[in-house]
């Protein structure tokens, strides 16, 4: 009765969100047992014991309330993926980072603000592997005057789907002692359903459309192509971009951009767009990596094929954000100072590879990060209160920040920001492309106004530098959006200027009682205690580099 009650009030509201500043939804997150594939059975995440997860619509300025039931048997937290935040961290949604996570059993409500953004999102979950067992959804923020440059607007996102729940897989890559995760040939999904099912894109003749294409997936790049169309991408990550031409799509985990597309002067063919699901770290088989999927571009019923020879991708342009400018042509940041994060892989002794960005893989604290810095006072300047497992970098308001970041290892990754986004300044070859004279990425450099964005694609053996400007106090986590990456240590946090969190934060008694449910303290250091005090806190995984 519950489901049955929640998923009502989701219609009711969704279908007056046109016309008001408050969109309430209610969600009973849990799992289903089915198929999504095609192919294996398994429990699902959903909500409103339902699957797809209904794409999220409001308008800018619009306050989205979320009431989130938890009806699983472990804790989960929602993020959206996308969203600034002006100090409410607490709604971030990242577990024992910005709050402590709802608990089994209980209700908790985010309230997320739309006031200062617009364009493509997602809502995920963020605690468990959620995210991966396909607890993710579109959250689109629509400008509140409809843009003159297209008629008519369409939306299509990609997931990777596994043949198990990321419990399944991990329990058998410790059993085996991998030193990495056995061959994960994954399937598709498009638009929430079987990618050999999904419908058909229609298209009328000299209409111009925008697609807001998505890639929600955790461990696989899509590539997306419409032969016998020109593509224009005008937005990337909700930030929008001057309009560029380009053949193909690219998009790595996390990743969103809107395109427009003219449709053809007449309905006389019929077209198909293509979509491959490919990761360079799977091993290559005929039929299973890389997946290849078409669906039709239909002008009129029963009209002809358009024929289009293929094409090589190497001669292709694709949506390389480092060719990309912003609309705003806000300019390149000079650099107050740089940070250098590696990416490292090692094997601890159970088994499980991990990864870090510094000399201890991310692990979760006795105390979310946000609470340390909000309580600790002016020791909240120290990283060492966040403890070593933190990966923790104080940020001062007003600085601008470089990012680089190295690569030397044989996996591309997926990089986001939480809370905003950053400049994509340059991107070269490192470590082993360097060492083999092998060619990877080439050098390039950003023009005077670099696209920004919140998720980036390193690639194996590269560096790219990210710039970004503090102009609030925040707790950021920086992290791979990939299972492999972001669940096993790949993270880092930054702490910005503490003194205004402390000064303008207030967190709301519900957002404490979740943590007072689950026994997790809200206050002090890294492990619960005054000062550097960490006794308590478990030792991080130390990375080997020699």
């Amino acid at each position: 009765m519950l489901s049955f009650i929640w998923g009502l009030f989701l219609l009711l509201n969704s279908a007056t969100i046109g016309c008001t500043e408050r969109v309430e939804l209610f969600w009973d997150i849990g799992r289903l047992n089915i198929s999504r594939d095609g192919y294996s059975t398994w429990k699902s995440m959903c909500v409103n014991n339902a699957v797809p997860i209904p794409p999220v619509h409001v308008t800018q300025g619009d306050v989205l309330v979320l009431n989130v039931r938890n009806s699983l048997d472990v804790p989960t937290a929602v993020h959206a993926h996308g969203i600034y935040h002006n100090y409410t961290d607490y709604y971030d949604g990242a577990e024992m980072v910005t709050e402590c996570g709802i608990p089994q059993g209980e209700n908790f409500t985010y309230v997320i603000d739309t006031t200062n953004q617009v364009g493509d999102l997602w809502i995920h979950g963020h605690a468990h592997s959620q995210l991966t067992d396909g607890f993710r959804t579109p959250f689109i923020i629509h400008e509140k005057v409809k843009p003159s440059t297209y008629d008519e607007e369409k939306l299509l996102y990609f997931e990777d789907w596994n043949e198990r729940a990321f419990k399944d897989m991990v329990a058998i890559n410790s059993q085996l002692r991998l030193v990495d995760f056995p061959p994960l040939y994954q399937t598709l999904l498009i638009n929430g359903v079987n990618a050999n099912t999904s419908k058909l894109l229609h298209f009328e003749p000299q209409k111009r459309y925008r697609l807001r294409i998505m890639s929600l997936s955790t461990s696989s790049w899509i590539k997306f192509r419409m032969p016998g169309h020109t593509m224009y991408v005008i937005s990337k990550d909700g930030v929008e971009a001057e309009p560029m031409e380009v053949d193909g799509l690219d998009l790595g985990p996390g990743q969103r951009v809107s395109i427009i597309v003219t449709a053809h002067d007449t309905a006389e063919f019929n077209y198909m767009y293509n979509v491959t699901l490919y990761a360079n770290f799977i091993p290559q088989y005929p039929g299973l990596m890389p997946r290849y999927y078409s669906g039709l571009i239909e002008y009129q019923k029963n009209a002809p094929l358009k024929t289009i020879p293929a094409e090589d991708d190497a001669q292709l342009v694709w949506n390389d954000v480092i060719n990309m400018q912003a609309r705003d042509r806000m300019p390149l940041l000079s650099v107050d100072r740089q940070i250098v994060l590696s990416i490292k892989q090692f094997t601890p002794d159970h088994g499980i590879p991990y990864y870090s960005f510094g000399d201890y893989a991310f692990n979760h604290s006795l105390v979310p990060i946000l609470f340390t810095a909000l309580s600790m006072g002016e020791l909240a300047s120290n990283s060492s209160v966040y403890g070593p497992q933190a990966q923790a970098h104080i940020l001062q308001y007003g600085e601008s920040i470089e990012l680089l970041v190295y690569n030397d290892n044989s996996k591309d990754h997926s990089l986001h920001l939480h809370r905003g986004d950053y400049q994509v300044v340059e991107v070269g070859p490192y470590g082993d492309a360097i060492a083999n004279n092998r060619t990877v990425v080439e050098f390039q450099k950003s023009g005077p106004s670099p696209m920004r964005c919140a998720a980036v694609t390193v690639r194996a053996y590269s560096y790219i530098k990210l710039r970004f400007h503090v102009n609030r106090g925040m707790v950021a986590l920086f992290r791979c959006h990939m299972m492999h990456g972001g669940y096993f240590g790949l993270a880092a946090t930054f702490i910005a200027a503490p003194e205004l969190l402390q000064k303008y934060v207030k967190v709301p008694e519900e957002v404490i009682r979740m943590c007072k449910l689950r026994g997790i303290k809200t206050s002090g250091n890294a492990a619960g205690n005054e000062g550097f005090d960490m006794t308590g806190l478990p030792p991080p995984f130390l990375v080997n580099r020699e």
